[in-house]
């Protein structure tokens, strides 16, 4: 089960929606919800000029300002709706506070981000990233095209064999046991493929926990695997994909895989996303 929750609130961009989102998953499962707001300091400030010095303590004082709107947001959220919760704020660098953040994040069941927005870059783009990888958690990534609170009725599996898919499949249960229609992708599985990882396999998997799920293999050029799964998404009216990550990191820099990277970037619906 989801009891321990938390949503990673951006301070330089609206967070009405994301907080939203987050209330209406803690509320269906009943769920303790934290939200944590990150700020970021000036690094370095005091071997900047005057001027910059200056510049430096002025975007800190908006940003702490900022932090302390979005947390009043959240905590009107969560009290209307009666939603057990803790308002947190980090204030850093950015190196060290996404450490920080990301420290927090590997003690609770899920942790709920916006998805980066390249067209409106945010100071905390950079933590859906570090979170995912550092965490050791799953993560929900919600779209920042999303205007309404998360649904979790139509479920899609997106499904390889592989062990960041397996570990998504396990992390979703909670969603999946609550879901009314579970479909499966499989990018590329040959149709006569009954192995021991197949997508057949998988419907024999949830069978036994009383889940029923129908397949759906598509095929597709590598570097487009993201935007098929996507259109079967929307011709299902799909509320959430399940995902694994592929990727690795490297200290403080986060490589994802090419199917990862253009889901992250091109996410139509809210997406459970493990690695």
């Amino acid at each position: 089960m989801l009891n321990d929750i938390a949503v990673l609130l951006p301070v330089d961009r609206p967070a009405g929606v994301l907080i939203d989102c987050a209330a209406s998953v803690a509320s269906r499962f009943e769920a303790h919800l934290d939200g944590i707001a990150c700020v970021y300091q000036a690094l370095n400030p005091m071997i900047a000029s005057e001027a910059a010095a200056v510049v430096m303590a002025a975007q800190y004082e908006t940003s702490v300002e900022q932090a302390a709107i979005v947390l009043d947001q959240f905590e009107i959220a969560t009290r209307r709706l009666g939603i057990p919760h803790d308002a947190k704020s980090t204030f850093n660098v950015s190196y060290a506070a996404t450490r920080t953040v990301t420290e927090m994040s590997r003690l609770y069941d899920l942790n709920i981000i916006a998805q980066p927005d390249r067209s409106n870059p945010s100071q905390t783009d950079f933590l859906s990233e570090a979170v995912l990888f550092g965490s050791g958690r799953p993560v929900l990534m919600v779209p920042y095209i999303t205007h309404a609170p998360v649904r979790t009725d139509r479920v899609l599996i997106c499904w390889d064999g592989g062990v960041p898919a397996a570990r998504a499949v396990h992390d979703a249960m909670p969603f999946l046991r609550k879901a009314t229609t579970i479909d499966i992708v499989a990018v590329n599985e040959a149709e006569d493929d009954a192995g021991e990882v197949s997508s057949t396999a998988l419907i024999t998997h949830l069978a036994r926990r009383d889940l029923a799920a129908r397949s759906h293999r598509l095929t597709a050029d590598t570097s487009n695997i993201h935007n098929a799964i996507l259109s079967l998404a929307a011709d299902n009216d799909t509320d959430l994909i399940v995902m694994g990550a592929y990727g690795h990191s490297r200290l403080r820099e986060f490589i994802l895989g090419g199917t990862t990277r253009g889901m992250f970037e091109s996410l139509t619906v809210p997406a459970l996303i493990s690695h």
